[in-house]
């Protein structure tokens, strides 16, 4: 709708021919159905946004490709899906970094190292500062590394605290950087840290990207880090023109740095910001929402919602209380048990959900002695 119509919602514009009977017919046209409302809208456009001035953060590849095939299918102009910038952050920074990154004494065509590459670079500088790689593992620097680069605090900056593998990463830090540099060569970590270093060291590149993105759209915003918050509040800085979508119930990635706080605050960071609550389910029924709700109010630090759907109230939840692994097993079995023998069920429509790896392993030697597959 921003590439097509613009924003007419803000616009106080009134066309002269406008009179009493055309305000009347437009009034009634609220009532029409979307299809007849579409022949009108043209009418309606006001400052359209061009394509390349979206940008579009998503959580995975896969998503982004989805906003571009629906921009295909509601244009039909390949162009103008590809256009927008839609992608991870990572994907969009490795992008930015790969026209600018000269800036931070990188060459064209640098590497990216995955995980490996960092472990076998990082054990490279244990060994140069004499370290064993049994006081500290390799995979253990690179957490330390990662926690750093996800809050934008450099080889420099870093602190040593009461925890004594502070003071040997405080060490391999710089050396793993320099080395880095000189392999030309970024990790999965530096490519937001260097891109916001890029963007506040620069105000040439800064002000580029700025007057570029007109609009700049966040999903999963409950997910971001620091340096994903840093980096969005930069490159929408221009026009302030930010749009973010996410459920702070559903913040699940703080063990990989996620900031809950940036979607908790985002109405006090942005001060104009209009919060537009999204409470309807489609999914589940009344009484599965009933049961999440009372269960989610619970939770500190939320923005208070409440669920609601559509679909009726639904089969009751069961909720079974077992004193042991193996107790709770058995009750699992007849339950699957009954419905295969006494409703027609398929073993194929049962589904167990569990939290941790070794529950599972229990529940799958139940599964084997009751002799079902």
């Amino acid at each position: 709708f921003l590439i097509k119509y613009g924003n007419a919602y803000f616009s106080d514009y009134v066309p002269p021919e406008v009179d009493a009977a055309t305000v009347d017919a437009l009034c009634q046209a609220a009532q029409l159905p979307a299809s007849d409302i579409e022949e009108i809208l043209p009418q309606f456009i006001t400052d359209p946004c061009p394509p390349w001035q979206v940008l579009a953060f998503t959580f995975t590849n896969k998503a982004a490709g989805e906003i571009k095939e629906r921009l295909l299918s509601t244009f039909g102009d390949a162009e103008i899906a590809n256009s927008v910038w839609a992608g991870t952050f990572h994907s969009i920074c490795v992008r930015i970094l790969r026209k600018h990154g000269d800036r931070l004494g990188y060459r064209e065509g640098f590497s990216i190292y995955d995980e490996d590459d960092s472990k076998r670079m990082i054990a490279e500088c244990l060994k140069e500062l004499g370290i064993s790689d049994e006081t500290l593992k390799p995979k253990k620097v690179a957490s330390y590394l990662g926690d750093a680069k996800n809050n934008l605090i450099t080889p420099e900056e870093y602190e040593i605290t009461l925890d004594a593998t502070t003071k040997l990463i405080k060490k391999i830090y710089p050396l793993y950087q320099k080395k880095l540099l000189e392999n030309n060569a970024v990790d999965f970590d530096d490519i937001i840290m260097k891109t916001v270093q890029l963007m506040q060291d620069y105000e040439d590149v800064r002000s580029y990207y700025q007057r570029k993105f007109r609009h700049v759209l966040v999903d999963e915003y409950q997910d971001t880090n620091h340096a994903q918050f840093v980096l969005t509040s930069l490159l929408s800085g221009g026009y302030d023109n930010l749009m973010v979508v996410g459920d702070d119930d559903q913040s699940i990635y703080r063990f990989r740095g996620a900031t809950i706080e940036n979607i908790l605050e985002f109405d006090k960071t942005y001060k104009m910001a209009k919060v537009i609550k999204l409470e309807q389910n489609y999914r589940s029924t009344e009484n599965i929402l009933d049961v999440a709700n009372k269960i989610i109010a619970n939770n500190k630090g939320r923005h208070p919602k409440k669920l609601w759907c559509a679909k009726g109230k639904g089969e009751l939840v069961t909720v079974k209380e077992s004193p042991d692994a193996i107790s709770e097993g058995k009750y699992i079995i007849e339950q699957i048990i009954r419905g295969v023998r006494t409703e027609e069920r398929k073993y194929s429509d049962y589904a167990v959900l569990y939290r941790m790896n070794v529950l599972g392993r229990s529940l799958q030697t139940t599964f084997a002695k009751s002799g079902i597959p």
